[in-house]
């Protein structure tokens, strides 16, 4: 029996919360098996090395100032719980990232198309649409303020200083590039014919 794409795209969408609920909540022997089958559901979408790459970076930054915190708050014999912690949170992360990586933004619009009205079903699509979006543009953000000379690469971070220009020249840019791409997202979608009266899709994408 042959599964629609629709199907697929809601299994997966169930399946996202639980995986990150099980890595929450498993007791820490059964984390090395889900780590494995989180791995392989990431490994197996074309950019999967390169998005795991980047995840790799980014917990190595969350691991140094989770066990940094836990060896000042409780001492040496606590960086097992640090870590044990710092995996956690990784692992929640991964299925969410599968999901983006291995899911095209109109599948998931037509997949919770059903589950809530055609208006919210749009807004939460175009928001999950712009999360890789989102991501690219705080890490040339961050890149260029590296090349500025900014001191926030992972060895400052122990500084409050580094949170502080983190704040205002990562951050805060960022911010007021969402508000001009919320503009231009709601710019577009007037041209398209979408409004409050008539907020159905108008897509090339055929229905599945």
């Amino acid at each position: 029996m042959k599964v629609s794409t629709r199907s697929r795209t809601r299994i997966k969408l169930a399946l996202v919360p639980v995986l990150a609920t099980a890595a929450l909540l498993l007791p820490p022997w059964a984390l090395a098996p889900l780590t494995m089958v989180n791995l392989s559901l990431l490994l197996l979408q074309p950019q999967g090395l390169k998005a795991l790459s980047q995840l790799t970076r980014l917990v190595l930054v969350q691991l140094v100032l989770i066990v940094s915190l836990y060896l000042i708050r409780f001492g040496l014999s606590s960086w097992p719980d640090a870590l044990l912690l710092c995996l956690r949170m990784t692992l929640m992360l991964v299925p969410g990232l599968w999901f983006f990586l291995s899911t095209p933004g109109h599948h998931t619009l037509a997949a919770i198309r059903g589950w809530m009205s055609d208006r919210n079903a749009l807004i939460l699509g175009a928001c999950l649409s712009q999360i890789p979006l989102i991501a690219d543009e705080a890490k040339e953000l961050y890149l260029l303020q590296r090349l500025r000379g900014a001191p926030i690469g992972s060895g400052d971070l122990w500084r409050p200083a580094a949170w502080k220009a983190l704040a205002s020249q990562v951050l805060l840019p960022l911010l007021i590039r969402l508000i001009r791409l919320s503009q231009l997202q709601a710019t577009a979608l007037q041209a398209r014919g979408y409004c409050d009266d008539n907020p159905k899709p108008m897509t090339h994408y055929p229905e599945e």
